[in-house]
């Protein structure tokens, strides 16, 4: 019996390198380095998701701080403009997006969200909901 292989992080990416190119049969890549063609495309997609490629992607999550404030009224939120349109009053109700791998979705004030994955710049972030919450 044949002990499974283990692929370091590198090798994979090397692996999806050498499929991606042009022309190439990800089926003769694959056989190349001892493998199916189902697991190329599934470190092709974990690619995509950020899950492997990141450095530290295998470690546990790190968070970010926050701050919670009490809940403020209309006036004081930059709520003046139209009201957002929220899955329910869409007739989209119990239809929500999960939150990407390693990511989350920001509820702010007036129904918006905001949806952002492990790799958001904090500052930029910051900026973004300053803008969004009128402030």
């Amino acid at each position: 019996m044949e002990r499974r292989r283990r692929f370091t992080t590198e090798e994979k990416l090397a692996v999806l390198r050498e499929a991606s190119a042009p022309d190439v049969n990800v089926s003769a890549v694959a056989r190349r380095h001892g493998l199916t063609p189902s697991q190329v495309f599934k470190w092709r997609r974990l690619a995509v998701l950020g899950v492997i490629g990141i450095p530290g992607a295998s470690e546990l999550p790190s968070f970010m701080a926050v701050q919670v404030a009490a809940e403020r009224g209309p006036q004081e939120t930059g709520c003046r403009s139209a009201p957002v349109a929220t899955a329910a009053s869409a007739g989209m109700a119990g239809e929500t997006r999960p939150a990407p791998p390693g990511g989350i979705v920001i509820e702010l004030a007036c129904g918006r969200r905001v949806q952002v994955d492990r790799h958001v710049d904090a500052a930029a972030l910051r900026r973004v909901l300053d803008v969004l919450e009128g402030r």
